[in-house]
């Protein structure tokens, strides 16, 4: 069964780069985008399975995104990334409903793992 995810960071590499490594498992299906707002407007349209959230962006950080994901989908699944590894972000991200929090800093497909690992 296909497992649909949504990236949304500002960096376009970065999704890009992760949509590549994440589409080699061929239970993904994948989209991006690199605006919070846009990315609103996908979760109103689509049932996402899982949901990738970068911290820090310009219209607004990941944790406020991540409160308004849970306000449409409380169930769907969302796993913070950051270049900002904190405890204390660890625990605001966990407190607004994120499942787990990475490092931008490990490799796409450690990050393709602990997607795989948390979608079985």
């Amino acid at each position: 069964m296909t497992k649909k995810i949504l990236l949304i960071d500002d960096d376009k590499d970065m999704c890009s780069t992760l949509k590549d490594v994440l589409k080699l498992d061929t239970q993904f299906e994948v989209e991006y985008t690199i605006s919070p707002l846009d990315a609103l407007d996908k979760i109103k349209e689509t049932n996402y399975d899982l949901i990738v959230v970068d911290y820090k962006m310009p219209e607004m950080n990941g944790i406020e995104l991540l409160e308004h994901i849970k306000k449409m989908n409380k169930t769907v699944i969302v796993i913070m990334l950051t270049a900002f590894l904190s405890n204390e972000l660890i625990e605001k991200a966990q407190k607004a409903g994120a499942k787990k929090v990475l490092s931008k800093f490990i490799w796409p497909n450690e990050i393709s793992k602990q997607i795989a690992d948390i979608l079985k």
